[in-house]
């Protein structure tokens, strides 16, 4: 046998050793390839890593309903430290959403049993959860009070008897719980700080914390009719009640809005328009289920219940004059404590129409409002508004009349209602009325900022400011305007 005779059995099983190892080694690899693959989908996907070094759930150590229970939620993107790799999200989105589902239950949102999905829990003010920093600590404590009591520690500035609780809970008022901006049962503040700075088309501009605070001021609180007008921009009080919004948010999820932020309001099939909306009716529902609070002069009660109309309410400017906008509010908050009390959103359209039928301060800069898109069909109080519906009046207002009910502070009673309201259904556009809202409810401004129209004069002044100024130049005034407030 030849020495090459010899070697070929041992070459052969050389081979034979081989193959199977590059085949443990391919599928070891292969493995390897798949696990990577897998996590890049999951992480694209939102979901957490799989794999004997992936972290837990991105639930701080916590079970997913703790995690709920704290206003948060799995997919908050926030990273989890769990003693071992820390994971980092694959992307930064934008501002979504949390607890999105419990916006999309037709007629729960804002649903009182939500609470078993998601716990709103208060914000306690102490030692450990204000700044360390006792200037900031400071400013935070004293925008609370501001947001509290704004009548009453900010006089020369409100021109009215209304306070940031009265929309936004809590405070001092003994008829809403917690601190002011944490009651659920009203419009929560917590969390609204990351959404700003928001655009709106009201000035057709961008706006920070601040200026939206110094909006609710000119409208709301109606600081026109005030000692001094609006407060600036970088006034001690601004400020503070920025810091307070700032530390209502400290702890909820970055970049995730609460499901609470902003009113509901009707869409689509929900939304009756607004000439069919029958104030009358609404005025037999008021006395029904809101009189007790507010009184049956809409005047309310003194430290408790806010005014509804009047001199001592919002001015026809602000966002609750709108018929949409008051309509989501009451189906949510009122009666308080008792949310949802009214059947359907007909209920709550008519119940709107009939409180803002009523006379309050008008705000002199309102015609300025939507200068380029134009004011949205809720804006009963515009005249823009009022002709786009064919009226030269609030139709609200307009039906009011024609049924005698008063649209002043008079008290309002069962016998001035009339038996069968189903007439005001109707737009009634041609029925004529002695008065209107010219002559009626404009209030007169003496002495304010350089607002000085009487009563005489106040109509041609408004309907000079509607005709005469372009869009453009409507814009560039509104801005200049809140700019000189800022600055002075």
């Amino acid at each position: 046998m030849s020495r090459g005779d010899s070697t070929r059995p041992s070459g052969g099983d050389s081979t034979l050793l081989l193959k199977p190892a590059l085949l443990v080694v391919g599928t070891v690899v292969a493995a390897v390839v798949l696990v990577f693959a897998l996590n890049g989908v999951l992480a694209y996907l939102g979901v957490g890593a799989v794999g004997p070094g992936a972290p837990a759930a991105q639930t701080g150590g916590q079970p997913a309903a703790a995690s709920n229970a704290s206003g948060g939620s799995s997919d908050s993107g926030g990273a989890a430290d769990t003693g071992g790799v820390r994971a980092l999200p694959a992307t930064f989105s934008g501002q979504k959403w949390y607890s999105e589902d419990l916006r999309d239950q037709e007629f729960d949102y804002k649903d009182p049993n939500a609470g078993d999905e998601v716990k709103f829990q208060p914000k306690k003010m102490n030692n450990s959860t204000l700044p360390d920093n006792e200037k900031r600590a400071e400013l935070v404590r004293e925008g609370r009070s501001l947001f509290a009591n704004t009548s009453e520690e900010m006089p020369e500035h409100v021109g009215n008897d209304l306070s940031c609780a009265n929309c936004h809970g809590g405070g001092d008022l003994p008829t809403t719980t917690g601190m002011v901006g944490q009651d659920i049962d009203m419009i929560p503040l917590v969390g609204t700080a990351a959404g700003y700075p928001e655009w709106t088309g009201r000035t057709e501009r961008m706006r920070d914390m601040r200026q939206r605070i110094m909006g609710c001021f000119l409208r709301s609180m109606n600081s026109p009719g005030s000692a001094e007008g609006m407060p600036a921009y970088d006034s001690r009080e601004i400020q503070a009640m920025e810091s307070y919004m700032v530390w209502l948010n400290k702890g909820t999820p970055s970049q995730r809005t609460p499901y609470w932020r902003h009113i509901e309001k009707p869409e689509g099939d929900e939304k009756v328009p607004v000439p069919e909306v029958n104030p009358v009716r609404g005025a037999e529902l008021y006395l029904e289920n809101c009189a007790s609070c507010h009184g049956a002069d809409g005047q309310g009660i003194e430290g408790q219940y806010p005014p509804l109309w009047g001199e001592g309410s919002y001015n026809d400017g602000a966002g609750m004059g709108r018929m949409y906008t008051s309509a989501g509010f009451i189906r949510e908050a009122m009666p308080y404590g008792a949310g949802h009390t009214f059947s359907n959103w007909e209920d709550v359209h008519d119940v709107a129409g009939f409180m803002n039928a009523h006379k309050r301060p008008h705000l002199p800069r309102q015609p300025k409002d939507w200068a380029v898109s134009g004011a949205p069909d809720e804006g009963i109080y515009y005249d823009r508004v009022q002709q786009r519906h064919g009226y030269d009046m609030n139709p609200m207002t307009k039906k009011l009349m024609l049924a005698g009910i008063p649209i002043d502070d008079s008290e309002l009673t069962a016998e001035m209602i009339p038996e069968d309201t189903s007439r005001y259904d109707q737009p009634l556009r041609n029925e004529s009325v002695d008065g209107s809202w010219q002559t009626t409810w404009i209030r007169t401004y003496e002495n304010v900022g350089n607002e000085t129209a009487t009563n005489a004069t106040a109509t041609n002044t408004t309907a000079s400011n509607q005709s005469a100024i372009t869009p453009q130049a409507a814009v560039t005034s509104a801005i200049a305007e809140e700019e000189s407030y800022a600055a002075s």
